[in-house]
């Protein structure tokens, strides 16, 4: 009885997991609101099918290599675009719209299989540490909750399918070191491969599941099984990622391991404008931001929830506890296994510091430690259910509150969508509509029987004196003003330093002291309970990305003058 009633529960958690992720994927109408996914649809769409294998592996004349169809500069695994792009030509949707909403649909299907390998993972774990029959239920539900998978499984981009291959990979490290399956060794070369294929982010996991991997063989202590079985891995790993990924390399030849030069060129293009060095839209956000600390706020407030990242710290901490006290009970040769334990929640520590400390501090670089967020937060919510059983029921109203808040946006049509309509029924025809250089302009053709003027203002040059003479100009004419997102007013005001000016017009904007008045505004309903505005402590501490593509507050202000 014990075993259906867990099956049931685990039925209902990939239910639960299979809404959240697949509520709404046309969540833009077929705007493509994501900049990302536009650029890898373009890309998709644009690859040609090369006429045999030889012409596809080598870089330099492939029409799959995005270099050689006008898209030099690409810096991401190319693997998930070719999957996308093999469905749409064997089902014939190579087509624009569609292309994107497979692509959403199959980064969907890729959290769902990484959800699969955190319960079957944490199975390996209960079985070996002796835990709660619970946890590998408690992990997976957790799992199907966190707000940040929930939110990438709705963009048809690298991350998720990054996440779901190291999951796996790592998975087959562990089985391989309890077992030492020689299958699990070369799975988990296999599926590294993979990850690597999809974004180059996945060699910071790799000393993780490389010591995992590794250590069942040096406690052999036979020197040539070591490089029997490192020779297996690195072949494998090469072999595949070649076939996966071809332009990472510079030819075709198998035996010559030259790394693609134009795709080093572009990763050291993106670390440069990523290092802080150069003034331009998307960097603004980040030099105001406090190392480590808007990391933890971000993750904890916004990917996790509050209760859900006590609960992972807390997990973490009692799990260390219980390897020491272990390592105390249990003879010599169970110490490699706790030792492990303990080495892979250092592993989490340090990249989430390390990640926190650098000048991007994105939190999709965090997604593929939400998976062990799950595990230590799957075993803390057992103790709690062996040890505090009322105080139970009040942590999963908790636990759920954040993500069942958040997935509203998925109910209703997003809020430029519907801004759109707004604007087509209450603007007059020919109005002229400012918007903001780098942002999205308003309205989109969601109808027709209009026609709207539109101009952008440079909002993110230097505050100049011919930028603001250009600026005044425009604001003077303009009938209407339109802030399609925060993507200029969440960043600019955060370094008056740089955009005195600009920050004072944003603060006068909102307080309603310059000759624009607010007349319409739409707001995601959870975002009623936070204070997004320019001048809002907020403001300084929530992350662009996170709001900007399917959620954005869009406010549109009307001249006082016309």
């Amino acid at each position: 009885m014990k075993h259906i009633n867990k099956t049931h529960i685990l039925i209902g958690i990939f239910l639960l997991a299979f809404f959240l992720r697949f509520q709404n994927l046309n969540w833009d109408a077929n705007m493509h609101l994501h900049p990302d996914e536009r650029f890898l649809t373009m890309v998709g769409n644009s690859m040609k099918l090369p006429p045999d294998f030889t012409t596809y592996l080598t870089s330099s004349i492939s029409k799959w290599n995005p270099s050689n169809i006008g898209f030099s500069f690409f810096v991401y695994g190319l693997f998930p675009l070719t999957i996308n792009k093999i469905i749409a030509i064997i089902i014939n949707t190579d087509f624009y719209n569609i292309f994107t909403i497979q692509g959403r649909a199959l980064s969907g299907i890729m959290d769902m299989i990484a959800l699969l390998f955190v319960y079957k993972l944490a199975l390996v774990i209960k079985k070996k540490y002796k835990l709660s029959n619970l946890f590998p239920l408690f992990s997976a539900f957790l799992y199907a909750i966190a707000v940040y998978p929930i939110q990438s499984a709705h963009f048809f981009t690298t991350d998720t399918f990054l996440n779901t291959f190291l999951i796996i990979s790592f998975y087959c490290a562990t089985v391989f070191y309890f077992e030492e399956r020689l299958i699990y060794f070369a799975g988990s070369s296999i599926f590294f491969a993979f990850a690597l294929a999809s974004k180059m982010s996945a060699l910071y996991m790799f000393p993780v599941i490389g010591l995992i991997a590794v250590v069942p063989v040096v406690k052999k202590k036979n020197l040539l099984s070591l490089c029997q079985y490192l020779c297996i891995y690195l072949l494998v790993f090469y072999g595949v990622l070649r076939i996966v990924s071809p332009y990472y390399f510079e030819t075709g030849d198998i035996f010559n391991i030259t790394l693609n030069s134009q795709f080093l060129k572009s990763i050291l293009e993106l670390r440069y404008m990523a290092s802080g060095k150069m003034l331009f839209p998307p960097a603004v956000q980040w030099y105001s931001k406090t190392p480590f600390f808007f990391s933890l706020f971000n993750l904890s407030f916004f990917g996790l929830g509050i209760f859900y990242f006590i609960l992972s710290v807390l997990g973490g901490f009692n799990f260390l506890r219980f390897v020491f006290q272990q390592i105390k009970k249990k003879k010599l040769i169970y110490i490699i296994d706790y030792i492990l334990g303990f080495s892979i929640i250092v592993w989490i520590i340090g990249y989430f510091v390390y990640n926190s400390l650098q000048f991007v501090q994105l939190t999709r670089y965090l997604l593929f430690l939400f998976p062990f967020f799950a595990l230590l937060g799957g075993y803390q919510l057992s103790l709690i259910q062996m040890r505090l059983k009322k105080l139970f029921p009040f942590v999963l109203i908790g636990l759920l509150s954040w993500p069942l808040l958040f997935s509203t946006i998925y109910l209703f049509q997003n809020t430029r969508i519907l801004s759109s309509w707004w604007i087509y029924k209450n603007i007059p025809n020919n109005a002229l509509i400012l918007s903001e250089y780098w942002d999205d302009s308003l309205p989109y053709p969601v109808t027709s029987g209009k026609e709207f003027r539109n101009e952008q203002m440079h909002v993110f040059d230097p505050d100049t004196e011919d930028k603001w003479n250009k600026m005044n100009l425009q604001l003077q004419n303009a009938d209407y003003y339109i802030l399609s997102s925060n993507r200029a007013w969440g960043s600019i005001p955060t370094v008056p330093e740089k955009y005195p000016k600009m920050s004072m017009y944003y603060a006068d904007l909102f307080n309603n002291k310059t000759h624009f008045a607010l007349v319409k505004r739409f707001v995601p309903f959870y975002q009623y309970y936070f204070p997004f505005h320019p001048t809002s402590w907020i403001n300084n501490w929530f992350e662009e990305a996170f709001t900007v593509y399917d959620h954005p507050s869009v406010f549109i202000f009307k001249n006082k003058n016309k």
